[in-house]
């Protein structure tokens, strides 16, 4: 009896950080996601729902770090000069923000925002 206690004691130890990682997007960048997404579609209540969708959508495909890289790049690549230079030109940081829109589009599409 103590064996199949210990082993399940185990399998929950090794299994519980995993499940925690695959859904690693603090809640305050859940927030902050969903507010920006609220504010650019008029701010309309509806979009409280669909813009929480899009998020946990895409924090199923992305980890964390991925995601604020990404969406980091995308939100410069309009700056001019140099400076936007940096979030634009590297062959790198265009991937990854295509990828980055790719999924986005995906979320998106699947939780009704157009």
């Amino acid at each position: 009896m103590k064996r199949h206690v210990f082993g399940a004691v185990l399998c929950a130890a090794i299994l519980v950080p995993a499940l925690a990682c695959a859904n690693d997007f603090p809640t305050s960048a859940r927030v902050e996601y969903v507010l920006e997404c609220m504010k650019d579609h008029g701010g309309k209540q509806e979009y409280l729902y669909k813009c929480s969708c899009a998020v946990d959508r895409m924090a199923e495909k992305l980890n964390y770090e991925d995601f604020l890289e990404a969406e980091t790049a995308l939100r410069y690549q309009g700056l001019g000069g140099e400076r936007g230079g940096a979030f634009r030109d590297p062959p790198a940081v265009r991937k990854m923000a295509k990828s980055h829109q790719f999924v986005r589009q995906q979320a998106n599409a699947a939780c009704l925002i157009k």
